[in-house]
């Protein structure tokens, strides 16, 4: 949990459901602001953690809030963003020093149909594509309001009323855009594996994804 104690606040970030998005336009509530040229220090000062009781316990008397994603949408978003636009995989340092052979830049039924041996090679995918409720917990009955990440104006809008305090959102990131992968895209056994996946998820989030 990201907790902002003067304002009675706890956010859960869910990797690739807007964290870091969210993180940037909280960050403007703490008493340091983010460096302009270090992408990384929302993250590295507000954190993302998986789920843990205890900790979330301590934040019952806080106003707590997390952001989740359409669990497949957010898969595809997995591709596009950290191969296509990051390219990450030719970064990993198992892929570099050759102990893992598989292609860097894999099309999306490879990829998916290989997830698993990509998340063993790269931390940043096995990140980004755990499941949600690892990050949230499995009952979001437990939080004051869920958001979706396809509305972030509404956090800073609810935030901004909370905290007395003039919120944005931060300027979209400069990168090249890429096409949406859309699930149509790909060959049948893919989808199979990729709803399989988001599966538990989408039984998790049963009742908040369209109320989201």
């Amino acid at each position: 949990m990201v907790d902002f104690e003067e304002f009675e606040l706890a956010y859960a970030p869910v990797p690739k459901a807007g964290s870091t998005v969210v993180k940037t336009a909280l960050a403007t509530l703490g008493k340091t602001l983010p460096e302009a040229d270090d992408p990384a220090w929302v993250h590295n000062h507000m954190p993302t953690r998986r789920f843990n009781s205890e900790t979330f316990a301590r934040s019952a008397d806080f106003w707590r809030f997390t952001v989740i994603r359409d669990p497949i949408e957010r898969l595809l978003a997995v591709y596009t963003d950290l191969i296509l636009g990051r390219d990450v995989l030719a970064y990993a340092a198992d892929v570099r020093r050759g102990r893992i052979d598989m292609p860097t830049r894999p099309d999306p039924d490879f990829f998916f149909q290989n997830l698993d041996r990509y998340r063993a090679a790269s931390f940043a995918i096995k990140h980004h594509a755990m499941k949600q409720m690892v990050f949230t917990g499995p009952d979001l009955g437990a939080y004051d309001h869920i958001y979706d990440a396809g509305r972030l104006g509404d956090v800073v809008s609810d935030l901004s009323c909370m905290t007395g305090r003039r919120i944005t959102l931060p300027p979209p990131a400069q990168v090249v855009s890429h096409e949406p992968l859309k699930m149509r895209d790909l060959k049948p056994e893919t989808r199979a594996i990729i709803r399989a996946e988001a599966a538990a998820d989408y039984e998790a989030f049963s009742g908040f994804l369209v109320a989201a």
